[in-house]
């Protein structure tokens, strides 16, 4: 049971505004929102914003700056709202991968909120016969989660908003609006959309620096890549981004520039190209083209990616491949002379991985041999 604060407290809802006596005891809430004068940045003005769900407390801090711009950060220990809005597959995997990790999760749709209730029950069915969750862990979630048909009641309060409704730009740009109408310009808006671009995402919108591209990969609930796109949006909000997404534990990566296909897909569209052509020339057949990949680079590329497998490869990495190797070391000999700028990437990548995935390349190559061995037992090949 929560006692909070002494003194009148205003709960707001953005165009609704509620007083909660001295004192209230939220217990038997099942969710509250109240706003408490912040006055830890001299000569700005805010709010604290407390909330209480379920008798668990978390705090965002607005802060509104003398331009206007309002900004946020979430205080409640690692707790955050986020808002799905459209729920098929791809949406509530995303939503379980939050709830998962102790998030405050609601999930919008127009279908009735026992059939998308359904659609993640189903997704933690799936995780739990993958020996991901039991299922004590998994019912335990669904218990937790929420749902609605009232977007005004998903996304009021909250600290991120993904958005995985069909990909009609013209109902987007609707959502996007009834959104911000809500949540002003204090919320950050994702959209899964694999194809648009955000700057078309953001056209006409009320706040279209908050509007970016968070582009998961299938299937969500067990893939934990997320693509960021928005060349348009200040860094602050690529920064919350990247937070609200660590904190469903997704390894996001960002895109600087719209390209078609983002990262991924363009990388992925030129693997399939490659072998649609090795097939189609009489090169070989298709069961082959996917065997040289499972059973080769594609062994290698899941836990090294590409740029630091090669680097691996030769001593010395992308600094000495060019001597060794001449002209073959690439396949287009004007990168050569940029390899310089790799290497100095691939040494960051080291640096940022963890303890347990190694930063050394002996730390790392054990490391590989040993996911190796677990994918290889997985498919019956040891």
């Amino acid at each position: 049971m929560l006692a909070l604060f002494a003194g009148t407290q205003i709960a707001i809802h953005m165009a609704k505004v509620n007083l909660l006596p001295a004192g209230t005891d939220t217990g038997e809430m099942t969710e509250a929102r109240w706003y408490d004068r912040d006055e830890a940045l001299p000569g700005e003005g805010g709010a604290s914003v407390f909330s209480a769900r379920d008798g668990r407390i978390s705090a965002t801090l607005l802060h509104m700056d003398n331009k206007g711009t309002t900004r946020s950060k979430n205080t409640g220990g690692g707790s955050m709202k986020f808002a799905f809005v459209g729920t098929g597959m791809i949406g509530s995997g995303l939503a379980v991968n939050a709830a998962l990790r102790g998030q405050d999760v609601v999930l919008y749709d127009v279908a009735e909120p026992e059939t998308v209730k359904g659609t993640v029950g189903k997704v933690l069915d799936i995780l739990v016969e993958a020996g991901a969750v039991d299922r004590e862990r998994a019912d335990e979630t669904l218990s937790k989660m929420s749902f609605t048909k009232d977007l005004a009641e998903a996304v009021t309060g909250a600290d991120f908003v993904q958005e995985c409704v069909p990909e009609k730009l013209e109902l987007k740009h609707s959502t996007y609006r009834q959104i911000q109408e809500i949540c002003g310009d204090s919320t950050v808006i994702a959209s899964s959309t694999s194809g648009m671009f955000p700057s078309a995402l953001a056209e006409g919108a009320l706040y279209p620096e908050r509007i970016i591209v968070g582009h998961p990969y299938n299937p969500s609930y067990l893939l934990p890549l997320i693509e960021i796109c928005g060349p348009h949006a200040p860094q602050e909000t690529i920064d919350r981004a990247l937070e609200a997404y660590r904190a469903m534990g997704k390894e996001p990566v960002v895109c600087r520039k719209e390209v078609t296909g983002f990262i991924v897909n363009s990388l992925s569209w030129g693997v399939m190209d490659g072998a649609i052509d090795k097939v189609l020339d009489g090169v070989c057949d298709v069961e082959d083209v996917d065997k040289a990949i499972m059973y080769g680079p594609g062994l290698r590329m899941a836990v090294t990616g590409q740029l630091l497998t090669m680097s691996m490869g030769v001593q010395g990495g992308f600094r000495e491949m060019a001597e060794k190797y001449g002209k073959t070391a690439a396949r287009r000999p004007d990168q050569i002379e940029h390899y310089g700028q790799i290497a100095d990437g691939v040494d960051e990548e080291i640096a940022d991985r963890s303890g347990a995935q190694g930063r050394t390349v002996e730390e790392i190559t054990k490391f590989r041999d040993k996911a190796f061995v677990g994918l290889l037992k997985l498919q019956g090949k040891l």
